[in-house]
């Protein structure tokens, strides 16, 4: 077993945030006390910074991408990379601060007149870029559009609630919701982007995407790049600050490195993990990072299928398997040992993780005897070999399970075999992730509750979606956290999935590069960075 997994696909570059896999409902409740429900984002700057020189406007960012985007319409997009771009052209009524508070966008204000509705107050002095001026009229459009099951939007889910978009004036609208809806603030400033119906309507939106962001699309040529220039009539004053946005694809990770070495590039996505610990601190660049925005990454158990049927033998592996080990070999030390479906660092986090004390390999042995194979099994693993940390984990899983005597043969796929055969329940185990789990409903709602569009697992508990229900519905914090803690103490005990770990996200930059952070939403918020003087 080697500690290098080698070259592979960044996942970020196949499945960003609405994907089957990919999907992220973000949420995190109402007004009050649910504007904190995102834990601020962190970073730390290697030495030598500049993080004390003025920022300055113009210039060109010559940035990296792990992969091409398979469209800029907002809508549709199931590529990481695609938000990347498309998050400097369109914008949203609200978004997430670095501290996890929502701030204000294309809305002023929003107030809720009773749990099932909302009105917002929007700017008056912003402009599509072809030309078109923004008004309520866009925000009605931008959700029908989605919820339309022609548009075949990913994010339709996120929306469900909502029952009418009622425009009171070009600078106000309300949302009607059916039910009351913990996540539905979040959502908004997670995967709102506003859109404009003769700009959709006139042009291919995949490829001629146009918002009232800070940037406006120029061009697109494929397997090479993209350029966005400077929206000169962009509503938030003095912003952004760069002239221009070139975005590369660059798929190998050593690319990145060496262009951004040369001064090919100025900034660039996914740090190879194996090389963290020494470019993190290299004085020729800077480092951004998050403790909570980021992907959790688990083990997948089809428990309609035997072995995995029997809950014992899932615990079993649970006990066997030690995250730490995966944590240090397939990740190279970076993030953390995963525990929940957010990280440590989110106000979600509980703390609770009933195999803490794994592995233990005599418990695990005596429930695999208690499930009926006291001489051990196998078991078949779906591994993907273009995500090196997440076949490397199926590699030493293997080993680990040897102990309690499992058998673990691992079966290699490319990725669009893999996605097919998990997403059909056609596999045994395997490694899996869910990108962008702000809120815990993010999660559950898609991952684990009956017939969720994401359940791969095929799991299925008639208390646990009753509690996921009641979950979403409420619009108090500490009321819903104690839900999910008891959601989670259910799942943990039956163990259709085990969490092994939390991968955080990394950016690297040249020194003269401020005000890029990693926010909870993995979007690039462009419009803050610039070049110092």
């Amino acid at each position: 077993m080697t500690n290098n997994p080698g070259p592979g696909l960044p996942r970020r570059s196949f499945l960003r945030r609405a994907g089957l896999l990919g999907l992220a409902v973000a949420g995190a409740g109402s007004a009050g006390s649910l504007l904190a429900a995102c834990a601020p984002s962190a970073s730390s700057t290697a030495a030598g910074g500049s993080s004390g020189s003025a920022a300055k406007a113009g210039g060109i960012l010559k940035a990296a991408l792990t992969g091409e985007p398979d469209s800029l319409d907002p809508a549709v997009s199931s590529v990481y990379t695609g938000a990347q771009v498309y998050d400097g052209i369109f914008s949203k009524l609200l978004d997430i601060g670095p501290n996890g508070d929502l701030v204000a966008r294309l809305a002023t204000r929003w107030t809720s007149q009773d749990a099932k509705t909302w009105t917002f107050d929007l700017v008056d002095n912003a402009y599509f870029h072809n030309g078109e001026k923004f008004t309520g009229n866009d925000v009605k459009y931008t959700f029908e559009r989605i919820l339309d099951p022609k548009t075949a939007s990913a994010y339709a889910p996120l929306y469900a609630p909502i029952d009418a978009v009622e425009v009171i004036s070009p600078t106000q609208v309300t949302f009607h919701l059916k039910a009351s809806f913990g996540p539905f603030l979040t959502n908004l400033a997670n995967n709102g982007e506003i859109v404009n119906q003769k700009a959709i309507e006139s042009k291919d939106p995949a490829r001629n995407p146009v918002g009232t962001g800070p940037f406006q699309f120029v061009e697109w040529v494929q397997g090479d790049h993209i350029t966005l220039k400077k929206w000169d009539k962009y509503f938030r004053s003095g912003h952004p600050y760069l002239d221009e946005v070139d975005f590369r694809f660059l798929l190998v990770d050593q690319s990145r490195v060496d262009a951004l070495s040369a001064g090919e590039i100025n900034w660039a996505d996914a740090v190879p993990l194996q090389q963290l610990p020494t470019l993190s601190k290299d004085p020729r660049f800077s480092y951004e990072t998050s403790p909570v925005a980021g992907i959790p990454d688990f083990l997948a158990m089809n428990v309609t299928k035997a072995p995995f049927d029997k809950k014992e033998v899932r615990q079993a592996i649970a006990w066997a398997v030690d995250r730490k080990a995966i944590r240090q070999i397939a990740y190279f030390g970076s993030g953390e040992v995963g525990v929940q479906e957010i990280a440590s660092g989110s106000p979600w986090f509980d703390g609770v993780d009933p195999y803490a004390a794994g592995p233990d390999i005599a418990k695990a042995k005596q429930l695999l005897a208690d499930a009926g194979y006291p001489n051990g099994l196998t078991i078949r693993y779906l591994g993907l070999p273009q995500y090196p940390e997440l076949l490397k984990t199926g590699e030493i899983v293997a080993e680990q399970l040897k102990q309690i005597g499992i058998t673990m043969q691992i079966e290699q796929v490319d990725v669009s075999v893999w996605f097919d055969r998990y997403s059909k329940g056609d596999y045994e185990i395997s490694s899996a992730y869910q990108e962008r789990t702000i809120d815990p409903d993010n999660f559950y709602s898609l991952v684990v509750k009956t017939g969720g569009s994401i359940n791969a697992m095929k799991y299925s508990n008639p208390k646990v979606d009753q509690l996921i229900d009641k979950a979403a519905e409420s619009t108090d914090m500490e009321t819903r956290k104690g839900l999910y803690s008891q959601i989670r103490a259910i799942v943990q005990d039956e163990c259709p999935l085990i969490f092994i770990h939390y991968e955080t996200l990394n950016y690297l930059m040249q020194k003269n590069v401020t005000g890029s952070t990693v926010g909870s939403t993995l979007e690039l918020g462009l419009e803050d960075v610039a070049f110092t003087g």
